[in-house]
């Protein structure tokens, strides 16, 4: 199903008793060496499998292996506590400028934490930043 192939694929098992929900995730890494370029291009490559259109152009083609379009979460490799605000605002810039994946923003949760804040405190911890358009709190990865 099309040429996109996210840095790591996370699934998780969320909830209590009959009450289960499978979340998943496509992670990908942003360097701030690199610039915003090289992750909004993976983005854009998320957005173009987002967009597939299922057989005879029923749907889309994601459908037939989940239920929901996994979550999109940017990892921040290397960027300082006081770079997160302007790494996430220059993400967010970035796939503005790309349509089909602002669109594909404001449909899928997505969200950008530092490497160091999820080693030190977990990714259920309020560190994610949202990167859909309307942004938002801090939260954790379910709760994007």
């Amino acid at each position: 199903m099309g040429a996109y192939a996210p840095a790591a694929e996370l699934a998780y098992t969320a909830g209590t008793g009959d009450e289960r929900h499978r979340l998943r995730a496509f992670v990908e890494r942003h360097r701030p060496s690199v610039g915003a370029e090289e992750t909004a291009a993976q983005l854009a490559a998320c957005a173009a499998l987002w967009e597939q259109a299922g057989p005879q152009g029923a749907g889309r083609a994601w459908e037939r292996q989940w239920r929901t379009f996994p979550r999109l979460l940017v990892v921040l490799a290397g960027t300082a506590a006081a770079g997160v605000r302007a790494a996430v605002a220059d993400l967010r810039l970035a796939a503005e400028e790309r349509p089909a994946v602002a669109e594909m923003l404001t449909a899928v949760p997505a969200g950008a934490a530092r490497l160091e804040d999820l080693v030190r405190l977990g990714p259920s911890a309020p560190i994610w930043h949202p990167l859909g358009a309307r942004g938002g709190r801090a939260c954790g990865w379910t709760q994007l």
